[in-house]
This record gives C-alpha cells, structure tokens and sequence, in this order.
C-alpha cells in the first residue's frame, strides 16, 4: 500500500462494504506512478474493454488541473476514443499518422452481406475493403488459435477483403518497410472492387 496526501478527495464507492475510491481515479492515481505508456495504455484499455470504466471518466480524471505526474498518460484516451486497445494498436495508429493515407477505423467488425459476422479485425479501410491485423508472436504459437484464425482469413479473402499482416515488433524496428507495405497494399485494394461486407465499430 501506498500512502498518498491529497486536497481532492474522491466521493467514495461501495465495495463489499468498502469504501473506496472510484476506478477511474485509481487508474490515473496508478499511472502516475508508471513510467511506461505501454503500461498505461495496457492497463486503461483493459479497464475499457471489460466494461469496468469508461474512458469520458479517464478524460475528466485527468482533465482534472491539480493531477501532477499525468502528461503521460494524457494521450491515452484519445486513442481509446479512437478504439485502439493495445499497446501494439497505439504503435500501429501512430505509425498511419505519420503517413498521407487515411486513417484507418479501429477494432471493426465486419459482416457479410446476409449478417453473419466474419471477423472483427485490429484496422480496417472501409473505402477500399482492407483489413490490417497487427499480429502477436504469441497467437501464432497456440495453435487452436492459429487455426481459429486461419479459417478467420479465409473467410474475410473469401469476402473479397484484402488482409495485411503485421508483426507488433516490426511496427517498432522497421516502421518505413511497414510503411511502404501499407501505401502498397492500400493501393491495391483500391484497384479492386470494393468487397459485398458491412464493417461496424466493435466496442464491448
């Protein structure tokens, strides 16, 4: 336990009996501790996606004036608002700002024709049907989950829906070879007809 002063002292919530201070406030309290956006970024998304926070109560927590130790964490919710929910989605986001080709929309789902959901993918192009997965090391070493997502790729090529492929690490190491990927890739997809699917922001 960590034992902090502050002249702003949050109007507490009920846990098991508990008083304790809302989560938003704990998680920007943490941060302010952290001295990895990564982390950041990785403990701020997973509040979001599991629902236990939302991330207008990160951006007045840290709107807050009197919040010291918090420039690091002030770009974070603008990327979750965007949909980024990894550290490897921020990397890849920042990447496409550096670029002149549009930004993509984050965390899609897209949807045949009839419905049925195909897959929901790290970044789609819905003016020209492309899908960018940011791929981890570790999903390709499961392999139940390797064909999981196998079956996923050829369901979305089957669509008509161009897929690029990206290692997080090289999105790091090798940003202007992605880059050259990207603006080649979206070229092509834009040379083909553009795919029978319906893509809809995926926010659980």
């Amino acid at each position: 336990m960590v034992v902090r002063r502050t002249i702003r002292m949050p109007k507490h919530v009920m846990r098991a009996g508990v008083p304790l201070a809302p989560l938003a406030r704990c998680l920007v309290d943490a941060a302010a501790r952290l001295s990895s956006l990564d982390e950041v970024r990785a403990m701020f998304a997973d509040a979001v996606q599991r629902r236990l926070c939302t991330v207008a109560a990160l951006a007045a927590e840290l709107g807050e004036r009197r919040r010291p130790g918090t420039a690091l964490a002030r770009a974070v919710p603008v990327e979750l608002l965007d949909g980024v929910r990894s550290a490897a989605e921020a990397w890849a986001r920042a990447l496409v700002r550096r670029t002149d080709l549009p930004a993509p929309e984050w965390n899609v789902a897209v949807h045949r024709p009839d419905g049925q959901l195909i897959a929901v993918v790290d970044g789609y192009w819905r003016e020209v049907g492309l899908a960018w997965e940011i791929d981890s090391r570790g999903f390709h070493l499961d392999p139940v989950a390797h064909a999981r997502g196998a079956a996923r790729q050829s369901e979305l090529a089957a669509n008509g829906v161009l897929v690029m492929h990206t290692v997080p690490a090289r999105v790091r190491s090798r940003p202007q070879s992605v880059i050259d990927e990207l603006r080649r890739t979206y070229a092509q997809a834009a040379r083909r007809p553009r795919p029978n699917v319906t893509a809809r922001l995926w926010r659980p």
